[in-house]
């Protein structure tokens, strides 16, 4: 063989390898990814422990205090990421209609599943939290953007 045919094979093997490994990571993605908001709110749960002004109801301290801001801020750019690698994920035409159509699914299921936690909490004495509220609306968002 010739080093041009080499290069060639070279080229298919290392192509067949990236190919498969892009299949596996956007497969891995497109079921792990749409838990995203459940991170975010597990992280803001913690961030309550050390703030506690992060925990309190939002109904029920207007104004919020100040060290509410930061952690907030956190999440919601975390939040707006996820949401733009979500659009990038449902954008790309290697993604499948199998991979979309699952998206879809969970990405619904979810944003149901927390439409309920959020009028348990609403109609809870302890009010829905500072943690709760950016996840949730991210997690709507992210329903009917894929849609």
């Amino acid at each position: 063989m010739s080093p041009i045919e080499d290069r060639a094979a070279m080229a298919g093997r290392v192509d067949s390898a990236v190919a498969g490994r892009s299949f596996l990571v956007r497969w891995l993605l497109g079921i792990v990814y749409w838990f995203f908001p459940l991170v975010l709110m597990g992280v803001g749960y913690l961030i309550g422990h050390f703030i506690p002004a992060f925990r309190v109801s939002v109904f029920h301290s207007l104004p919020p205090d100040a060290s509410v801001w930061p952690p907030l801020l956190l999440i919601i750019i975390l939040a707006i990421i996820w949401l733009l690698f979500d659009l990038f994920y449902v954008f790309n035409r290697e993604t499948s209609a199998r991979n979309l159509q699952l998206n879809l699914t969970l990405s619904v299921l979810l944003a149901i599943s927390l439409s309920f936690a959020f009028g348990y909490l609403f109609n809870n004495k302890f009010g829905v939290a500072w943690w709760f509220v950016v996840p949730y609306f991210a997690a709507v968002v992210d329903a009917f953007t894929t849609g």
